[in-house]
């Protein structure tokens, strides 16, 4: 199955975004949105994906980690925090 070989972070930053995101302004959606996007780019699966798919085209991506069962709550939480001053402005 296709899911199966998606990153098991980004699969459960997707199941928490769809969640969250119901019972949010636009406002509130845009940025939760923008701090998911900086998460993203801090961490390893986005950029191990482009390696796999685009660069080597082995499409053979090393997730970390590898298990959904291995993503704790910490580490969605990080996605999903304040940036503080970097927090999107409107």
């Amino acid at each position: 199955m296709v899911i199966n070989k998606m990153s098991p972070t980004s699969l459960k930053i997707t199941l928490r975004q769809l969640m969250e995101g119901s019972s949010k302004t636009l406002q509130e959606v845009l940025t939760m949105e923008y701090r998911l996007s900086q998460g993203c780019m801090r961490g390893h699966d986005f950029h191990e994906g482009v390696r796999a798919v685009l660069i080597d085209k082995d499409q053979s991506p090393k997730w970390k980690p590898a298990d959904l069962k291995e993503v704790t709550d910490e580490d969605l939480n990080n996605y999903f925090k304040s940036l503080g001053n970097n927090d999107l402005k409107f």
